[in-house]
């Protein structure tokens, strides 16, 4: 599938999620709620993209100066098949 596919179903996920395909075969979301919230996008997407599964990297807060979980988070993962 390609990327600008992957994109357009990844932004139909949520209104309220900003979703950036990175030049090293990532992808981020950026969304509201704590890292299962992030886990449970990445997979959506992955399977909106045609991939069975998510493999997350890693969820940050977007503002790095906020306690653990709250406010934005930045979410970055991959999508693999089987």
């Amino acid at each position: 599938m390609s990327r600008t596919a992957f994109l357009v179903a990844c932004v139909l996920l949520s209104a309220c999620t900003t979703v950036k395909i990175n030049h090293d075969d990532t992808t981020s979301i950026t969304h509201q709620g704590d890292a299962e919230t992030g886990k449970q996008l990445a997979a959506r997407a992955c399977q909106k993209a045609g991939r069975q599964q998510a493999v997350v990297v890693s969820t940050v807060n977007k503002d790095a100066s906020l306690p653990p979980g709250t406010g934005r988070q930045v979410t970055t993962f991959r999508c693999v098949s089987g």
